[in-house]
Parts: C-alpha cells; structure tokens; sequence
C-alpha cells in the first residue's frame, strides 16, 4: 500500500527526481543494523540526498559526513558556540554584522537529539519501516501541487522560514522534523555548489505523516487543478504504473476555466 502511494504521487507529478527518505539512525545499534551504504571516503548530506533523488541509498555518521553545517543540523555533533554566537557567519561575510548573524543563528532549528547517522534513500525504497521526513527537490510547479495537496487537508502552509542557508540539512530536514511541519527552501549557495541542483530546482521538506494526507490532496485537486495537458499525462503516467483506472479524471473541468473576464464578458459565456 505505502509503495503503490509513492506511485500515485510520482504519477500525478512529473518528476525529473525521486522523492527522498530520511530516517534519524539515533543509536549506534541501530545504525550498525542498517544496510544501506556507508561512504568511507566522506560524502555531504545534500550529494547524498541529490544521489538518492538518483535511486542511491546511504547512512552516514559524523565520522563520514564532509558537511559539519549538515552534522550539526542533523544532531550529529553539538552546535559550538561560534556558531549559536553568530561570529562564524559574521566572519564569513554572509550577514551585514554580529546582530543580524546572531539573529539567524537564534532562528536556525537544528534537531535537539544526539543521534548516530541518518539514513537517506529514495522514498519508494522503505518497504519494512518508514523514513521521518519527506525531501522532494523539484520545479517550482511540482511545489506549487504540493502545498495544495497539502491545503486541500490542512489549510494554508504557515511558519515558512528560509534564509537560503543549510537549505537541505536544516530547512528542508531540521526544522520540519523539530516543529513537525512543512517547509520550503530555494535551496543555498553551499549546496548547488556541491549537489549541482538545477537552477530552477527548489526543495521541500516534510514529516512522512503528512504524505498520505498530501497525495489525498493531489488526488482530490487534480480535476480542479489541473489543465488537460497535464490531465493526459497523469493518466499516461498511471498506465505506465500499473494503476489504470485508479482516479476519476475529467477533462474539460478546473476552477479557473471560463473564470477570467470583465463582468461584462464573463456574463457574455
């Protein structure tokens, strides 16, 4: 059932990537069971989250993770005090001073617990236990869907934060997982470095007891939403998964059709 979701999802959405699972590894018992592959060499969070959206799968510890921001985001390591102090990204030239550094290192929403690794692999890959978070990186319109799979259950997406800084570890990972809600980043200048995301790519993240209500979502928006080009492609897409028949599509029906006019013009139609 939790694999056929993931189909659903991937169908109504044309995605380039897959959709990304996290799972916090919090003791070392528990990241010794897991048999996804470790990186010996060091690898960052974000490459293994794009490498995963790729079909890979890895755990990592803070003994194998290139990225100490990701570490710290993630509850690898503790937060030093150069950088709950705001003098680290000070120094670093990226805010105008140590008031306006502090003020973002006060707002960052690293997890509280000291755990082992994570795991990190597409999402249709967790058959016997789930992920905690969700990570989707995709275009903007695939985004917009989201959150309205989203609202159609629960309302406007509230408490976005973003800085376009730690955009994988800590705005689409740490703050969802912290504050068990949904999160939307444009991504950060470290990890398109390092990742290569594409220029018009952003993330979002989630915790994965939201995604069954948000496919609802999708589910119950894609004949109000949705144009027919698009409407064709998903029933394609559900076709090529096995999953014919499935949903109710109706062409020719969405809320904006022959919704656009002067009063005079729409009493015309």
């Amino acid at each position: 059932m939790e694999n056929q979701i993931t189909k659903i999802f991937e169908s109504i959405l044309d995605f380039d990537r897959k959709a990304v699972g996290i799972k916090f590894l919090l003791s070392e018992s528990e990241y010794d069971k897991c048999d996804s592959f470790e990186h010996k060499n060091g690898l960052a969070y974000c490459t293994a989250v794009r490498n995963a959206s790729n079909g890979m799968s890895y755990k990592m510890d803070a003994e194998h993770a290139s990225c100490i921001a990701a570490s710290r985001a993630l509850g690898l390591i503790p937060v030093s005090d150069e950088v709950s102090s705001g003098s680290r990204h000070a120094k670093l030239g990226v805010y105008k001073d140590l008031c306006i550094s502090k003020s973002v290192a006060n707002d960052m929403v690293y997890c509280k617990h000291i755990c082992k690794g994570v795991e990190i692999k597409p999402l249709e890959s967790y058959v016997t236990y789930l992920p905690d978070i969700v990570i989707v990186v995709t275009t903007p319109f695939n985004t917009m869907r989201i959150i309205q799979g989203y609202a159609y259950n629960f309302g406007q997406l509230k408490n976005i934060k973003m800085a376009g800084m730690c955009a994988i570890c800590q705005e689409c990972t740490s703050y969802p997982f912290e504050t068990n809600s949904m999160n939307i980043s444009m991504l950060c200048s470290g990890t398109r470095c390092v990742a290569q995301w594409n220029e018009n790519e952003l993330g979002i993240g989630f915790p994965y007891h939201y995604f069954e209500s948000i496919v609802n979502g999708l589910i119950n928006t894609i004949n109000p939403m949705e144009n027919n080009k698009n409407k064709e492609k998903i029933i394609s897409n559900l076709q090529d998964n096995s999953l014919k028949n499935v949903l109710d599509i109706k062409l020719n029906a969405n809320y904006y059709k022959n919704a656009y006019g002067t009063p005079i013009q729409l009493k015309r139609k």
